[in-house]
C-alpha cells in the first residue's frame, strides 16, 4: 500500500509540475513575444540610424 501511495504522491506531483511549466510557457508567449518584437525593432532602428 504504501508503493500505490507513493506512486499516487509522484503522479500528482509531475501533473501539478507539468501544469505550473504549461501556464508559466503561456505567460512567456502571451508578454514576452510582444517585449521581444519591441526590442527587435529598437535595435534595427538603431543599426538604420549608423547606416
Amino acid at each position: 500500500m504504501e508503493f500505490i501511495e507513493i506512486g499516487l504522491k509522484l503522479f500528482v506531483f509531475i501533473i501539478g509540475i507539468s501544469l505550473f511549466f504549461a501556464l508559466v510557457g503561456f505567460l512567456v508567449k502571451k508578454y514576452l513575444s510582444n517585449f521581444f518584437v519591441k526590442i527587435f525593432s529598437s535595435i534595427k532602428n538603431i543599426f538604420k540610424k549608423k547606416d
